[in-house]
């Protein structure tokens, strides 16, 4: 417990934790009318475990004076940059909580060279009309003496010892005055900020959430996280400690020092797409702002690693050392799928999200093996999860090769059963004899072919036989020119009643994404898994629909631009005009709807949640 003197004013501290030479300090800012005890008392022991914390009185609140009888943010913030230097720190990470979390953004906008890093908790950048509204109620000295004494208590026995029992009535009308009014930064004052931030907001948290100023803030700032957690209103490290306690060192882990901060914004700018990227890099130091770091974890390939290092270079730090990076793609086995169709989990495990599927006949990448599962690259669309083992014939890339090079035949049919390599002697097909089934658009190797049947070579080796009738030849497989885009869309059509399911890519059960991702498939045109990545890698078409072009649906984001596939949650495919064909959870599977309020098959969500229009050729 000390005090020191800033801007004229004795500001009371508390310390906690080891004081590492070089290394910044935590900061906690409270929020009015409280004091640092009182808001971080259960938190500081814990972050102080890793961390030197420094908890401030802030000046007219708890210990801490307040010569000039004033309150705004301004003068807090430089009061706190002031404690940073004071104390011999070049840099501090701030934490701070309602109105010190705009304090900290104060400090964040004001004052940067003294901040490493901030977590805006329940903070606001600008004052909205509900907080003008609600606060002059809540900080009304008259009605808090009549409706809630505890509150008035509270504030004598924190305030009262150092500023006299009739303190809280000028503490409660100071903040009301500047809260209603400050702060005011705009989106173009919040683009200035290059520190790393995390904005934290309770779901429920009554002052801020309605105006949504977390989200208002973390748009803003330049690569910001943001956390809102469900369920939880305006004291967030209160109400979930542990939680929020780990979160805050993650942040700090990721984003804590320049280095580690630089490789996370170099993540999210060029790898930001998880189910396809693995970029998972640790910047590791002997002694704080050494220019000098090793490299850990792991990412997808060699360019990811040489790009780290570029990057890092390029900002005056020298890699001494990456043998610890596990390169995921580097001598990863390969292997075919010689099962009709199989989960792509996002763990090891059944119990887990299904995140898509693989088919027969694909090709992927075999980055890691845990028990009886697989982690798996998907060839085709880059797509990352687990499999089963056994739903996989690991081999070369020359037999990888081979097998896709000498595919003759596709499924047309929904499903067809395969069978024996002898059955084409029998006359009738009898699904009881069935040794596996494939899915629509599964390619096959045909090696012989008799009355009726077809004879194929499995990915394993493996011989069977088919019914000829439900097998394409190539040859004859459509394009996706006009003809053969409604000839595919005749044949999905007959789809329609197939069950909806999540992560589904076949007739056995469809997502919208896996519908048009086979749709399109079945005219050899590969495209991205799910409906955002479809809308961002497709030709934009802003109206007259064709047959066979993609719809987008979701919620339009604050800049459709710079944002424009983020909230995409759902695709449908035309078939012309306002008519559309979709797997839907509403309504339980594949069906046909229509954006033409004047159709019986007309859903009004679609027609209000329509955000874009796509189109592969």
């Amino acid at each position: 417990m000390s005090f020191i003197e800033i801007n004229g004013a004795q500001i009371y501290y508390e310390a906690f934790g080891e004081d590492k030479p070089g290394w910044p300090p935590l900061i906690l800012i409270h929020g009015s009318p409280n004091t640092g005890r009182v808001d971080w008392g259960l938190v500081a022991p814990l972050l102080a475990q890793h961390y030197r914390v420094i908890v401030p009185d802030c000046r007219g609140h708890g210990q801490s004076t307040n010569p000039a009888g004033t309150y705004s943010f301004r003068q807090m913030a430089s009061d706190i940059a002031g404690m940073v230097r004071v104390l011999g720190y070049g840099r501090a990470h701030l934490i701070g909580h309602s109105n010190g979390g705009n304090v900290a953004l104060v400090v964040l906008l004001e004052h940067p060279e003294v901040v490493q890093s901030a977590v805006l908790q329940a903070a606001n950048a600008y004052v909205s009309p509900d907080l003008v509204e609600r606060e002059t109620v809540v900080f009304d000295p008259a009605r808090v003496e009549r409706q809630a004494p505890d509150w008035m208590a509270e504030m004598i026995a924190l305030h009262g010892p150092t500023h006299g029992n009739g303190y809280w009535r000028d503490l409660l009308m100071m903040t009301l005055q500047e809260i209603i009014t400050q702060p005011n930064y705009t989106r173009q004052d919040l683009a200035q900020v290059r520190r790393p931030v995390l904005v934290v907001q309770g779901e429920n948290d009554q002052v801020n959430a309605p105006a949504r100023h977390a989200q208002f803030i973390a748009e803003g700032i330049p690569e910001a996280d943001v956390w809102l957690p469900a369920g939880v209103g305006h004291n967030v490290h209160k109400e979930l400690l542990f939680a929020w306690v780990e979160r805050i060192m993650d942040f700090l882990a990721r984003r804590g020092d320049d280095a580690n901060d630089a490789l996370c914004r170099l993540q999210r700018q060029q790898y930001p797409d998880e189910r396809l990227d693995v970029f998972q890099l640790q910047a590791e130091s002997q002694t704080p702002g050494a220019d000098a770091v090793r490299l850990t974890g792991q990412v997808l390939c060699p360019e990811m690693l040489q790009s780290a290092q570029d990057h890092l270079a390029s900002l005056g730090y020298a890699v001494v050392e990456t043998g610890e990076v596990k390169v995921l793609m580097a001598g990863a086995p390969w292997a075919l799928v010689k099962l009709g169709v199989a989960d792509l989990r996002q763990q090891p495990r059944s119990q887990v999200e299904r995140l898509s599927q693989v088919l027969y006949g694909e090709a992927v990448r075999v980055l890691e093996r845990q028990e009886e599962w697989c982690w798996v690259r998907l060839e085709h669309d880059g797509y990352l999860g687990w499999v089963p083992s056994a739903a996989l014939f690991e081999c070369t890339l020359d037999e990888v090769r081979q097998f896709r090079g000498s595919l003759t035949h596709m499924v047309r049919a929904e499903s067809t059963c395969l069978y024996p390599p002898d059955y084409s002697l029998m006359t009738a097909e009898d699904p009881q004899q069935a040794i596996g089934r494939l899915p629509f658009g599964a390619g096959v190797q045909v090696v012989e072919k008799m009355v009726g049947w077809l004879r194929l070579l499995g990915p394993d080796g493996h011989l069977a036989c088919a019914c000829s009738e439900a097998l394409l030849p190539l040859e004859q497989r459509p394009r996706p020119d006009e003809h053969g885009l409604q000839d595919t869309l005749n044949l999905i059509r007959g789809f329609v009643g197939i069950p909806y399911l999540w992560g589904g890519r076949t007739p056995f059960g469809f997502d919208c994404s896996g519908l048009a991702q086979a749709f399109y498939g079945f005219m050899g045109v590969d495209i991205p898994r799910d409906a955002d990545q479809q809308c961002k890698a497709s030709q934009p078409v802003e109206s007259n629909w064709q047959p066979g072009d993609l719809l987008f649906f979701g919620r339009e984001s604050a800049d459709r631009l710079a944002r424009r596939y983020d909230q995409i949650s759902h695709v449908a495919i035309s078939l012309g005009g306002e008519e559309i064909i979709h797997a839907n959870g509403a309504a339980g599977g594949v069906s046909l709807n229509s954006l033409d309020p004047a159709s019986p098959r007309y859903r009004a969500w679609l027609r209000e949640n329509l955000v874009a229009a796509g189109r592969f050729r």
